[in-house]
């Protein structure tokens, strides 16, 4: 009911995993838990995007995961050492309808996604992760998969005193746990999910309530919402934004000078009567 087609409205969530993870310079050293960032598509439940950083819910991990849903999966996968084909996972467009709580999409990149990309944003009340209860089915997902055999998870019914810190026990990186969830959404986006709501199109067609299945049958017969975009002019629309000084040759932002080559012109200079700038 929520959405007719593939990419009208996404979802996007935030959660800590609950595993401890080491620094990949010093592997003795326990660095704190990740977060890890997903955007799901609501018609199909298909993933796309996702990331993992050790940032808390902000905007600056949501920048990260919206690039990664319009990054090319097949080199996404690659740099995490996963060899996919681009069917396996093909998704890099944008939606109608992003809808967040607002803990990940506060920040100055907001504005840009509804005013520059033509992206509504929708908030969720407060304490309601009901409202994004199909991103929320998939954190529990991963987490029991977590505490179920990876070292460093953490077990809060099974401590008492004189036990084993499970903390000492964390042997993996970032870059690891990140593989590893990657692997668990290309797993997701094959399984088949329980009590999906087949219509009577779906079951005529013998579709399977799989997300790949339900992601490539709606594109070829719902409505179509998806739109492709640049990465690069997608970044910039996403990144921060702030107020730098203007001086000749020289644009000053947080005590850091950026050369400007054509500052140095001095009519050009004249011409710029501002005395700041936004970038």
């Amino acid at each position: 009911m929520e959405a007719p087609g593939p990419g009208f409205r996404f979802q996007i969530d935030a959660t800590v995993a609950d595993l401890y993870i080491v620094s990949e310079v010093d592997r003795s050293k326990i660095i704190g838990r990740p977060t890890v960032y997903i955007i799901i598509d609501v018609f199909s439940r298909m993933i796309t995007g996702c990331y993992v950083g050790l940032e808390s819910p902000s905007w600056n991990g949501a920048m990260m995961v919206l690039d990664s849903m319009v990054a090319d999966k097949v080199e996404l996968c690659r740099k995490y050492n996963i060899q996919i084909e681009a069917e396996d996972w093909p998704c890099r467009f944008l939606p109608e309808v992003i809808i967040a709580d607002r803990g990940e999409l506060e920040g100055y990149g907001v504005g840009n996604l509804i005013n520059n990309l033509n992206i509504t944003i929708e908030n969720t009340s407060p304490y309601r992760g009901d409202y994004k209860g199909i991103v929320e089915r998939f954190f529990r997902t991963v987490n029991d998969r977590i505490e179920s055999f990876l070292p460093g998870a953490i077990m809060k019914d099974y401590r008492k005193r004189g036990d084993a810190d499970y903390r000492l026990e964390a042997k993996l990186t970032l870059k690891e746990i990140t593989e590893i969830i990657l692997r668990s959404v290309l797993l997701h986006n094959i399984q088949e999910i329980e009590k999906y709501p087949l219509t009577a199109e779906l079951i005529k067609d013998n579709v399977k309530p799989t997300p790949l299945d339900l992601w490539n049958w709606g594109i070829a017969n719902k409505k179509g919402t998806l739109r492709k975009v640049d990465q690069q002019r997608f970044r910039l629309n996403i990144m921060p934004r702030g107020k730098a000084t203007i001086s000749r040759g020289v644009i000053v932002f947080k005590n850091l000078s950026y050369g400007a080559t054509e500052l140095l012109n001095e009519s050009i200079y004249k011409q710029h009567k501002m005395k700041s700038i936004e970038i």
